[in-house]
């Protein structure tokens, strides 16, 4: 349209020149037909003029429309590339996960083609390579070759593996190997490291006291261990704010070494359930550090421990498992497998919520929170000067008994009797845990199971409050137990599986 507004304008200018001239020679006006004469040809510069400035805005706008037209594509190729990235990389760390489940020599070599095919493709897009764990590969193979051994040393359809159910909670790691109560032990989970020259020239290492709980230690790949209050003792803290994966391997070895566990053990745990990503990924790193065989001294003696199989829950799961296996002793419980509920882990650094459906645990809908014991033991230090919440000594005071209940900070010229602020912290504390519980509650949820060491401490409170709720609660019992038998119900009924598994193979 626009070149034939020019078109036009040329042929205007073109009939208004003629005209000007027309006129200047009818007339004898020489002067005058000069100056019209000018006028037309300044008409017809103007014109060139204008007709080659479109031309070049033309040019200009087809150049950056083309420009712009190259660019999108090129930001959509862009983006399927990183798209494909993205699903190679997923594709391969879930592998690593199926290859840590059952390791075998085919699935390991198919895996490292796949790494080196992947490269390749990464490479050509400019993107990140994938990075393998230089000991990955090495690992596995040992593993792989463990079990072969094991193969040998036990038949087909018979299994000797021990089963370690470890609860790695803040204050104390408890740990059981059979579902019964009472077989539960609390090992105080303070952890210091030291180097082997360190540990050696303490004295309170002991081979020999009466209670061994009291004085536990060990060396394991040249630096020893101190736990519980020895720990404290000499500077380590109950690490609130640390992931649970570290000092994780540390923990089952002293749980293990405590049972004087050798040779195959399949190990089951628990950790916080933040998002499905972090669990997945501290669940990945959990099992790497356990499989394998390690050797080390306990209090003086070495013990090996090749460890098989590892399993990990999200926290509070296991306490379902304890209730469902206590329900059916009970009439005043419901059937746990058939309703909606949610399951209410009071621990020291987390509460946990989860939901479960008929059984079938609901991840979108279970979350843990960083709001558990510790800050209740905060509130409590900030009553009392040169209070430490994080001290065991505090925390065994606050669990007392009513009248029991006295602390004295060191320093302090006589000790704080508890029991002047506690109620009014706990009712305070209780209706916090309770407005959080029912925050994540969804609508059709009227079940709760409580649980952990805080469950069973705010008990009275929470159920109260939760009635008036109409949320039935159901207290988990015993409840800083009952993760630890649960989990190791999980670890039998597993091992059961695959017992049987292999009893029908051999008879086929």
């Amino acid at each position: 349209m626009v070149p034939l507004v020019f078109g036009a304008l040329g042929l205007a200018v073109g009939t208004v020149a003629g005209a000007f001239t027309a006129h200047a020679a009818g007339e004898k006006d020489r002067q005058a037909a000069k100056h019209h004469r000018k006028i037309a040809n300044e008409l017809t510069d103007k014109y060139n003029s204008l007709k080659n400035k479109y031309d070049e805005l033309a040019d200009d706008s087809k150049n950056q429309i083309k420009r712009l037209t190259d660019q999108h594509a090129l930001d959509e190729v862009e983006k399927d590339c990183l798209r494909l990235a993205v699903r190679l990389q997923q594709n391969l760390i879930f592998l690593m996960w199926e290859i840590d489940r059952e390791p075998t020599v085919d699935a390991l070599t198919s895996f490292q083609t796949a790494v080196e095919q992947t490269n390749q493709v990464l490479s050509q897009l400019q993107e990140e390579l994938i990075i393998v764990p230089y000991d990955y590969c090495t690992r596995i193979l040992k593993t792989i070759e463990l079990t072969k051994r094991i193969n040998i040393i036990i038949p087909s359809g018979i299994d000797n593996t021990n089963i370690l159910s470890v609860d790695l909670g803040r204050t104390y790691t408890k740990t059981c190997v059979s579902h019964e109560p009472n077989s539960v032990v609390f090992i105080s989970a303070n952890v210091e490291q030291l180097s082997f020259e360190q540990g050696h020239g303490h004295s309170v290492f002991e081979s020999k006291v009466i209670n061994p709980l009291s004085n536990l230690w060990m060396e394991y790949q040249g630096s020893t261990y101190a736990f519980g209050q020895l720990a404290a003792e000499l500077g380590a803290n109950l690490g609130v704010g640390k992931s649970k994966v570290e000092d994780g391997l540390i923990k089952v070895l002293i749980s293990a070494a405590y049972f004087k566990l050798e040779g195959n053990t399949s190990v089951i745990l628990s950790l916080p359930f933040h998002s499905l990503e972090q669990f997945e990924i501290e669940k990945s790193q959990l099992t790497s550090q356990m499989l394998g065989t390690h050797v080390f001294n306990f209090r003086g003696q070495t013990l090996s421990l090749n460890i098989t199989k590892v399993w990990v829950m999200p926290q509070g799961y296991g306490s379902l498992l304890w209730s469902e296996a206590q329900s059916k002793k009970s009439r005043t419980s419901p059937d746990f497998i058939k309703i909606p509920l949610a399951i209410v882990d009071i621990g020291f650094q987390t509460i946990d919520f989860l939901m479960v459906d008929n059984f079938r645990f609901v991840k979108y809908l279970s979350k843990s929170e960083d709001f558990g014991m510790s800050k209740f033991y905060e509130m409590i230090a900030k009553e009392i000067e040169g209070a430490d919440s994080q001290s065991l000594v505090l925390i065994s005071a606050v669990n007392k008994p009513k009248g029991e209940r006295f602390y004295r900070p060191n320093g302090a010229m006589k000790p704080a009797n508890l029991d002047d602020f506690l109620p009014n912290l706990v009712e305070m504390f209780s209706r916090d845990i309770c407005s959080r519980v029912l925050a994540c509650l969804p609508e059709r949820v009227t079940d709760v199971i409580i649980t952990g060491g805080g469950g069973e401490f705010f008990w009275e409170d929470v159920q109260r409050l939760l009635k008036e709720a109409q949320v039935n609660a159901y207290l988990a019992a015993p409840s800083r137990q009952a993760d630890a038998l649960g989990q190791y119900i999980y670890g039998e009924a597993q091992l059961r599986s695959r017992r049987s598994s292999s009893a029908e193979t051999v008879a086929g």
